[in-house]
């Protein structure tokens, strides 16, 4: 049976989108690889050495850092002949390419790795052209945890209650329209372009989950903004309270910036979204575009003000938003799931 060495500096119960890809990969196949967790600061050659040391233990290695530890299983190989595989997420490929000494060393990483799997097809177009070499990445979509499907589809119990503080209340008003974005407190994920748009949609509340360090800035935008009754931030939602903020809400929305050294390679809360039964209102990025299908589960929009309010308007009619829950749940469903992705590594071991 081969066997595979994971080093990573990210790893689960790390709640970030690599760790959760890594926990994924390790749940399929727990018996083939094994993780070798790292300090956050590492030093080339100190990883090196521990490839050479347990050379005699593995037949490959996984990387999901291009730098410095896919730097590290290129050298490595040159004296133990294994292999290794780059995993590419979107975000550490644009910066290993920022600097021009990265960008050579990242290449020749690439170049030669045994293969190189990347998170969406948009993602591997790119990985393509910069390596210049006809070999097709291999694309496994971040999937859904096994956990979280389970609380989709299964019905609450009865008499169970929902966390109050996560209870975006309608009020007295009961034709209001509950939007909601769970993301970490960033400038690209979009929160000030809603907060904005809510000048123009007096019957919309905002529930913002998550934490960051835009969190000041977009504190000061909600009373600058005269929206402190409107809009609320969660800052500390656990994986289990997950479930309800999405059930409490009517739309989700994450309008992203894309910016030189930062973007949105994908977007898994997009799909969870979804799985819950709620249409999405995302930017039209590459990547972006493979986790929500225009019309289906979402909306695609342009990166203007106009079009980021006149999407939660179209979407503000009950019957337009069952229409979308319907589509867009069947087809996480169906292509998310963790074994539907994560067999493509299969011809890997």
């Amino acid at each position: 049976m081969p066997r595979v060495l994971l080093p990573t500096i990210d790893y689960p119960p790390a709640r970030g989108g690599v760790a959760r890809y890594i926990g994924a990969i390790l749940k399929t196949y727990p018996d083939q690889v094994t993780l070798l967790t790292l300090k956050k600061k590492l030093k080339v050659g100190n990883v090196v050495l521990q490839f050479l040391f347990r050379a005699r233990s593995y037949d490959s290695i996984w990387t999901h850092h291009i730098l410095p530890i896919g730097t590290a299983a290129m050298i490595a190989k040159a004296f133990t002949k294994k292999p290794y595989v780059v995993f590419l997420h979107g975000l550490d490929f644009d910066l290993a390419r920022h600097h021009l000494w990265k960008r050579d060393v990242a290449k020749r990483v690439l170049q030669q790795a045994d293969r190189i799997v990347t998170n969406s097809e948009a993602l591997a177009s790119e990985v393509r052209a910069f390596v210049q070499s006809d070999r097709t990445p291999i694309v496994v979509y971040p999937t859904l945890e096994d956990q979280f499907i389970e609380a989709a589809t299964a019905p609450r119990k009865l008499g169970e209650k929902v966390n109050p503080s996560l209870r975006q209340g309608r009020g007295a008003d009961e034709a209001s329209i509950r939007l909601l974005t769970v993301a970490r407190l960033v400038e690209r994920k979009g929160h000030l372009k809603v907060l904005e748009a809510l000048k123009e949609l007096p019957e919309a509340t905002y529930h913002i989950v998550g934490d960051g360090p835009y969190f000041g800035t977009i504190a000061k935008a909600i009373k600058d903004l005269g929206l402190q009754d409107r809009v609320r931030i969660s800052k500390n939602v656990s994986d289990e309270e997950l479930p309800d903020v999405y059930r409490e809400a009517d739309i989700f929305v994450m309008p992203t910036t894309k910016t030189q050294t930062d973007r949105e390679g994908f977007g898994i809360v997009y799909l969870e979204a979804q799985l819950f039964g709620l249409p999405v209102i995302a930017t039209r990025h590459p990547g972006v575009d493979e986790a929500i299908r225009d019309g289906e589960g979402g909306l695609l929009i342009g990166d203007t003000p106009h079009e980021l309010v006149t999407a939660i308007q179209r979407l503000k009619d009950p019957a337009v938003r069952s229409k979308f829950a319907a589509r867009g749940r069947a087809w996480v469903e169906r292509e998310f799931n963790r074994e539907q992705q994560m067999y493509k590594l299969r011809e890997l071991l």
